[in-house]
């Protein structure tokens, strides 16, 4: 029965839907391939995609040695000729960034190829797909672990003059993997990608909310993709822990459908709300004072934990005040990179203003909760369904203070244009007075 669910939702790659919404999607990616020893396809899944024998192949150290170097041998032994980049790490210990840098030293070295391939999980992939859109070709995926929900999309999650920013390139033609190879992923990316699927009720009110307040454009489809599989790792933690082979089958399937939403939607909006700010706050606090940060999805359980907790109190409010805040970022806090965050928070204060006005109306309010309310998940449910995954559900286990993490949270709505639950909250006036007492409550 849970293997028909999974087969079910997978129907979807390659489709052409004529949605509700009012527009045509065109699923991509076309195929996904999730077998046993699935990189042995690579020399079919490529031809397919090119009539050119040219490939270049981006790997990092650790999945050289997982799938990478074996695909690039299977590959010239096929007759291609393998440009293989191994994508260096920033420093002893750390991993590969997903940056303008990195970007611009992988264009100097690539020259000539006829498709893409990236062999790895959320950096490869974004890295992949930029270049892949620059040098406009087509592009391939084999992910090595169920980490994060982007493989499907067309997104890339990049850190360009410092600031965590949205770039929009090229969705893949194919993505493969093998069972094998993500229950034997580092359990940390495995936990990474529970916490960025489980972000997926938060982020979907926030896109429901944008729509309600601003007439953005919204597809009741993309938001329901994964409603079929999601009980599958949400009410059996334990068996993503356990590395349950249908388990991680569809905590994989479930990040790769949050994918094909946001390229459905044209937005990262279905997947990435103020959940996803509070972590990409957290980086750039990293990049301003050295201190380390953890994975992406990690710290995104934790934001979706603040971000639901924020919903909830906001919906109990019957008849709230609704007043602009001071529509300014910080600057001694983000130091160097206040200019930067200025630009991305800008367009955002004439949404604030608007936002007040259609609030004050009639019973606008009341209608707002009654939209977003039935896609909220309670944030205990969240925060135990990560606990007893054995996923970061502290934020010592991301290795950040209590402190520190109330500074994110409280900083984390000013660096993009987007309007989510965080803004709402300060809108209502219950941030930043609360703050404090919600990280004391969940941290």
């Amino acid at each position: 029965m849970n293997g028909s669910r999974i087969t079910n939702v997978g129907a979807i790659y390659g489709q052409t839907i004529e949605c509700d919404c009012g527009k045509v999607h065109h699923i991509e990616p076309r195929q996904v391939i999730y077998r046993d020893a699935a990189w042995t396809r690579l020399p079919v899944v490529l031809s397919e995609c090119t009539t050119g024998r040219r490939a270049v192949l981006l790997m990092d150290s650790r999945t050289r040695r997982v799938a990478g170097k074996a695909a690039a041998d299977l590959l010239r032994g096929a007759d291609w000729e393998v440009c293989d980049v191994l994508v260096p790490d920033p420093a002893a210990g750390a991993w590969p960034v997903c940056d303008d840098h990195t970007h611009d030293w992988l264009l100097r070295r690539i020259e000539g190829a006829d498709v893409g391939l990236s062999i790895g999980s959320g950096v490869m992939s974004d890295l992949g797909k930029w270049i892949a859109f620059d040098l406009d070709l087509p592009f391939v995926c084999f992910a090595t672990a169920a980490s994060m929900n982007g493989y499907a999309s067309a997104n890339v999650a990049a850190t360009i003059n410092g600031v965590k920013t949205l770039v929009r390139a090229r969705s893949p033609r194919v993505v493969l993997s093998a069972p094998a190879v993500l229950r034997e992923a580092p359990y940390e990316l495995t936990s990474a990608g529970l916490g960025d699927i489980l972000a997926k009720s938060v982020s979907s009110a926030d896109w429901r909310m944008n729509h309600f307040l601003f007439g953005d454009y919204y597809c009741r489809r993309s938001v329901s993709l994964v409603a079929e599989i999601e009980p599958l790792y949400m009410d059996r933690p334990e068996s993503v822990r356990q590395r349950e082979p249908e388990a991680i089958a569809a905590l994989f399937h479930g990040l790769l459908l949050t994918g094909v939403a946001m390229t459905m939607a044209e937005t990262s909006a279905p997947a990435s709300g103020g959940e996803h700010l509070v972590s990409h706050t957290l980086d750039m606090m990293s990049s301003l004072d050295g201190t380390p940060h953890d994975l992406h999805g990690r710290q995104v359980g934790i934001g979706t934990v603040l971000a639901a907790e924020l919903y909830r109190r906001i919906i109990n409010l019957e008849s709230p005040e609704f007043a602009p805040p001071a529509m300014k970022i910080d600057r001694e806090f983000w130091g160097g990179l206040s200019d930067a965050v200025e630009s991305h928070y800008a367009p955002k204060r004439e949404r604030l203003r608007s936002a007040v006005e259609v609030l004050s109306r009639g019973n606008a309010w009341e209608r707002l909760r009654q939209e977003v309310e039935p896609l909220l998940r309670p944030p205990e449910r969240i925060h135990n369904c990560l606990k007893r995954a054995g996923a970061a559900y502290r934020a010592e286990d991301i290795g950040c203070s209590p402190e520190r993490l109330l500074r994110a949270f409280l900083h984390a709505h000013e660096i993009r244009s987007r309007f989510t639950v965080i803004d709402l909250a300060h809108l209502v006036g219950l941030l930043p007075q609360a703050g404090a007492e919600i990280i004391e409550t969940w941290f």
